[in-house]
């Protein structure tokens, strides 16, 4: 045991040093730990999660199969609090005990991040994940002192349809502008999803462009103020959206505006026809598919098959145009498996 116990204390060093040395060794954490006042240690430890979660941040640009900076923390802080566990009371590192709090504090607001980012895009957060969240936020010496991640990112919560000029400012001055753009992103993410819950064609557009977006930030061809400008930009055109089917005449529901986007994804489509046209395509399909549908549509090729002819025979009724057909066909099939569990209970 004594043996155990030994190996547990040169691991707890070890381990320390590995942390306090290399993975934070780009980020004065001492200096902002030792800035003093109520907030020092929440803003030292905000100000890692910052810093180990930037992909801008040395050693987060690495080879594929290899751990970034943030991914090394993660592993590392977890073996550490695993051996300081083993050899915690016999004195031998108390000498660690303030460094190994504020470990453990931004291995906390890790997971915490961890966690928004995966609600965030639609993923269930696993079992163990949030049962170690949680175990570790009971834990933790200074649990009373971590606020939500809004004030972590240095906002409140806000309303995406009433982002201004003063919201960007405040956002572009924050003391840790890659986590105020993590938690707009989120934020986004949620939104988009509500927004364009039935609407592949545009949820598809809004998320390869917020792709793009933090694509070009991580390889830094955008800095952290620019990228959030385009964010709120995109925030409000995700808000607009809800209201995008009132611009034609008769507006259209928001069954139609999806199958509309389906339709008028071609761009040749659109000059050749117009909106008003494409428009009537949508409600014609809207209006058909949904007569014809079968509660166990999906899995009949037999009824597939039917709705794909119905499909067919309305494009061709409108004139839409022949080379842009097929793409057509397969979005407004894909497009009608969205609706499946709706429309197949109203057939019920």
């Amino acid at each position: 045991m004594g043996r155990d116990l030994d190996a547990a204390v040169d691991r707890v060093r070890e381990l320390h040093n590995e942390i306090s040395t290399d993975i934070l060794a780009g980020f004065d954490w001492r200096g902002a730990f030792a800035a003093g006042g109520n907030k020092a240690f929440v803003n030292a430890a905000q100000g890692a999660v910052n810093h180990l979660r930037d992909p801008r941040t040395p050693g987060n640009q690495v080879d594929e199969g290899e751990d970034t900076l943030d991914e090394w923390f993660r592993k590392t802080a977890a073996k550490l609090a695993r051996f300081y566990a083993i050899c915690a009371n016999t004195g031998a590192v108390d000498a660690y005990r303030d460094d190994l709090q504020f470990f453990e504090a931004v291995r906390v607001w890790m997971a915490k991040w961890d966690a928004e980012e995966r609600r965030a895009n639609g993923r269930p957060v696993p079992a163990d994940v949030e049962r170690t969240l949680r175990e570790l936020t009971e834990t933790s010496i200074d649990a009373d002192d971590v606020t939500d991640l809004y004030a972590a990112a240095g906002m409140s919560q806000p309303d995406l349809s009433q982002l201004d000029e003063t919201f960007i400012a405040k956002m572009q001055e924050s003391q840790n502008p890659h986590l105020a753009i993590e938690q707009l992103r989120n934020m986004l993410q949620q939104q988009m999803r509500k927004a364009t819950r039935h609407k592949i064609v545009r949820q598809q557009s809004f998320s390869d462009r917020l792709l793009e977006l933090m694509r070009k930030y991580t390889n830094q061809n955008l800095s952290a103020a620019e990228v959030i400008a385009e964010m709120v930009n995109m925030a409000h055109e995700v808000s607009a959206d809800a209201n995008r089917g009132q611009q034609f005449d008769p507006p259209l529901s928001e069954d139609e505006l999806a199958f509309y986007d389906a339709v008028a994804e071609n761009e040749s489509a659109v000059q050749e026809m117009g909106t008003g046209q494409l428009a009537d395509i949508a409600r014609d399909l809207v209006r058909s598919l949904r007569s014809d549908i079968t509660t166990d549509w999906v899995s009949r090729d037999d009824v597939r098959a039917k709705l794909r002819s119905t499909i067919k025979r309305l494009l061709a009724k409108h004139g839409y145009p022949p080379d842009a057909e097929p793409q057509a066909i397969k979005l407004v099939l894909t497009q009608m498996e969205t609706f499946a569990g709706e429309w197949s209970s109203e057939a019920q």
